[in-house]
């Protein structure tokens, strides 16, 4: 650690000052102004680094940052004295940090919980948070605060990921580089900030931009890439839509879509590209955003399904499938009477995969309405997986159907024979209920291709 500046020091002494009420009024004071006149004209960059044993003091501004998990604190030059008192007394005590202009903050990825304590009841004076003071007076023979085994191990990862980033050695970096994210995880928790920092500084941005490229090229260490970047978080969110961006094919990339899916932290960096101009960058954070079923993206998903794309409005509609029935339910019901046959093709084919029961009867009647061949089909495969009572009688009932000389309701012989092939080709109970039925009331080439299907099946 190189030596604190003037400002470092001064500014953990006006913490301890604050600390201590009102004794420590009076310096406090002195040390406000010094601490103004020391960033009046210069900025302050100052980073928390990592636990070592015996520098913990209640004067060390480090001290405080690694407590509250700010990693790097920075200070605009000029910041007013309001700005730094407020501070000073937010990072000796519980309170929020302070949110200003001049302040800026980079927090500590959180990997265990914090546990919660109740809140003081009202007008009680909450004392001080304790710290634990680890000055080496207080060890005065062998320091029994020895660190685990882990320092050596996460040296020699580090250096291992160097050392292949340097040689383009990219196999051998990315696979450096999940060990080190794994032992991240499991090693004890005295430890386990102090991995974490080091981690997510070894796993810099040139080096997750060398690991995804190196995936799109490799498949098979595609899950591996996956891992490493799900674990860095928003950052690696970035650079992973930013190689989205670059193609309109997902295909390639299709790795990278399924970890945003699952990556909480990358939500307020995809919602704003449900608003992209570019119809296929639009389309990719649906996708990521469907998975994650987040509540904010609602919105942002009802707005596409108006878009004049029918690819994005393709995506919309599948992404809003997966929410809960009282998001989704009424845009898929939408989707089945859009004017475009692509469209509700796409809603029609949302639902099957979904297979919500409640949606059934609003499919069949568009399905009895559908003109467009190739959507009917779409529809009818998409009903036939619906594991749903109502489904299976409604399929049952469209192949009893006859088309008759004097009325056109029915269906031909041809379209009550690919209802037939449409339960054949599902899995669910209600289809082979259906096909059951069929078996019994069927005449003809109906009833002996639904007989042919269930011995098939026997």
């Amino acid at each position: 650690m190189t030596p604190p500046t003037a400002f470092v020091t001064a500014y953990g002494r006006l913490i301890a000052a604050y600390r201590a009420g009102a004794s420590g009024a009076a310096e406090a004071g002195l040390l406000l102004a010094e601490v103004v006149r020391l960033v009046a004209a210069t900025p302050v960059s100052v980073e928390a680094g990592l636990f070592r044993s015996g520098e913990y003091d209640i004067a060390n501004l480090r001290s405080h940052l690694l407590r509250r998990q700010v990693e790097v604190l920075t200070i605009a030059a000029g910041a007013p004295a309001e700005a730094l008192e407020a501070l000073a007394r937010a990072l000796g005590g519980d309170a929020p940090l302070p949110e200003h202009p001049a302040l800026g903050y980079e927090m500590v990825a959180q990997l265990i919980p914090n546990s919660w304590k109740p809140p003081a009841p009202a007008g009680a004076v909450a004392d001080p948070p304790p710290l634990v003071l680890m000055g080496s007076q207080d060890f005065p023979g062998e320091d029994d605060r020895a660190h685990t085994a882990s320092g050596a191990e996460v040296a020699a990862l580090t250096a291992a990921l160097g050392s292949a980033r340097q040689r383009g050695a990219w196999t051998e970096a990315l696979h450096a580089a999940q060990a080190l994210v794994r032992l991240a995880g499991r090693v004890p928790e005295v430890d386990r900030r102090t991995v974490s920092i080091t981690a997510r500084r070894a796993l810099s941005k040139p080096l997750l931009v060398g690991i995804i490229d190196h995936a799109v090229r490799t498949p098979e260490e595609q899950a591996r890439a996956a891992e490493v970047l799900q674990w860095r978080g928003v950052e690696a969110a970035e650079l992973m839509i930013e190689a989205l961006r670059k193609t309109e094919s997902p295909v390639p990339l299709r790795f990278l879509l399924d970890a945003l899916g699952r990556m909480p932290e990358a939500v307020p960096v995809l919602v704003p590209l449900l608003r992209s101009p570019v119809w296929y960058e639009a389309r990719h954070a649906a996708e990521a955003l469907g998975r994650q079923m987040a509540p904010e993206a609602l919105p942002g998903l009802r707005i596409l399904l108006g878009h004049p794309e029918p690819r994005l409005r393709g995506a919309a509609l599948e992404a809003l499938s997966r929410y809960p029935a009282q998001f989704g339910s009424e845009a898929l019901r939408q989707g089945l009477a859009h004017p475009s046959p692509e469209t509700r093709q796409d809603a029609a084919g949302a639902i099957g995969r979904r297979g919500s029961g409640a949606l059934a009867m609003p499919l069949l009647a568009a399905l009895e309405a559908e003109r467009d061949t190739a959507t009917w089909r779409v529809m009818l495969k998409a009903l036939a997986r619906i594991e749903a009572p109502e489904a299976a009688a409604a399929m049952a009932t469209l192949a009893l159907r006859k088309r008759g000389f004097l009325s056109r309701g029915g269906l031909s012989l041809s379209e009550r024979l690919e209802v037939v092939a449409a339960l054949a080709a599902s899995p669910t109970r209600a289809a082979r209920a259906a096909l059951t039925r069929l078996v019994r009331e069927g005449e003809g080439e109906v009833g002996a291709a639904a007989r042919g299907e269930l011995d098939r099946r026997a």
